[in-house]
Parts: structure tokens; sequence; C-alpha cells
């Protein structure tokens, strides 16, 4: 689920609580393509519909197992408080990846997942927590989603073409859940519901002839 403003407030059920504490950076692509307008989704697992995580290198990311939160009667706005605390200590602060570095890392790994030559990032997306269970941990697991859009692509044509990964482009006012009976991945659904990343999104379009 993915944790909105209206439930900040809330408590955690208590069979809820996450002992896993996750991320992923993600770089969406706004493309027009033969009067195709939308981003960029791929098909990875394959179950998912999903914009690609460019952090596959453990090294890369924050991720901790077996952790225990300060207190059990907790608000989502408590646990997301506590999260970006210990984000900030251990994975910006301790290990030095503070967000200019994280962004760097993020087009590094797309030029070097696609072959491409340069991605340019000038703007944030709105970032998201999801608590969610983890089917290949077993347990709950709380998401955080560092979402940017790509203002540039030096070969565009390559990433489009990709054969990596099946690929669909997603209009921007899709309203189903799934493409091809395939899900879509709820941190999209959540991200392209939020009128500002909209704006963001439609300013940064990549035209492809």
């Amino acid at each position: 689920m993915i944790i909105t403003k209206n439930i900040l407030n809330e408590k955690v059920p208590i069979e809820m609580m996450p002992t896993r504490l996750d991320s992923a950076m993600n770089l969406y692509t706004n493309v027009n393509f033969h009067g195709k307008d939308g981003i960029v989704l791929y098909n990875i697992n394959p179950s998912t519909w999903n914009c690609l995580y460019s952090f596959y290198e453990l090294n890369h990311k924050f991720t901790i197992d077996n952790y225990v939160f300060s207190k059990e009667n907790i608000t989502y706005r408590e646990l997301i408080e506590e999260y970006k605390k210990v984000y900030k200590k251990i994975y910006e602060e301790e290990k030095g990846n503070i967000k200019e570095r994280r962004i760097k890392t993020l087009s590094n790994e797309f030029i070097k997942t696609f072959d491409l030559n340069k991605v340019t990032i000038k703007e944030e997306l709105t970032p998201i927590f999801e608590l969610k269970f983890s089917k290949s941990k077993k347990v709950w697991t709380l998401y955080y989603f560092e979402n940017y859009v790509a203002s540039n692509v030096d070969l565009l044509d390559t990433l489009f073409h990709q054969k990596l990964y099946e690929q669909k482009i997603l209009p921007l006012d899709f309203q189903e859940k799934e493409i091809d009976g395939i899900e879509i991945a709820t941190n999209i659904q959540y991200l392209l519901s939020i009128k500002d990343n909209i704006e963001k999104i439609k300013n940064n379009s990549l035209k492809l002839e």
C-alpha cells in the first residue's frame, strides 16, 4: 500500500510492521514517438510493468534486513520519519551517498544498461513510500522510491529500440491498472495521480522521429 497524506496519522497495524527497509531510484523517460506520447515502462520480472530500477547493485542502494523500529504503536508518519533518519545517518552521512552522488550513479547505470552516451536529469518527481509484503523475503518491507525524469537522452533511438526488456508507452492519462493483463506497479499509478508530477513529465518530453 502507498502511504498517502490522508493516512499519515493512522496507526500501522501490528501485523504489518515492517522489518525490512528497501529503496529504489527510478528514472522516467517521457517520449513522443510516431504519435504516441507517454512514459516508457518495462516488463522486467516478467510480472509487472514498471519503471526500470537502475540500482541493481546492492552496494549502490539502501537496504536493511531485520530492522526493529523504535516502538510498536507507531503511525505511518512516524514510520517514514524514522526511515528518513536511518537513511540519512547510514546511507548519506556514513556511506557518503548524498543526492548528487545518487543522481550521478543513476545516470551512469542507465547509460550502462542501455548503451547510451549521455543522460541529463534536471527534475525530481514526488518521492514515494510504500508498505508492502515482500514475497521474496517473506516479510513486510517499507520501500522508498526516489523518482526523477530525464530531460535529455543522447541516443534516444537506441534507448527506445532496446531489446533487453519488453516495453510499452503508457499515456499520462491512462486510467487502467493493467496493460495486456499485466499489472502496472502501484507506485507508478500513484505517481501519475499527482498533478505536479504530470506537469514535470510533460515539460521533459523526448521526441523521437
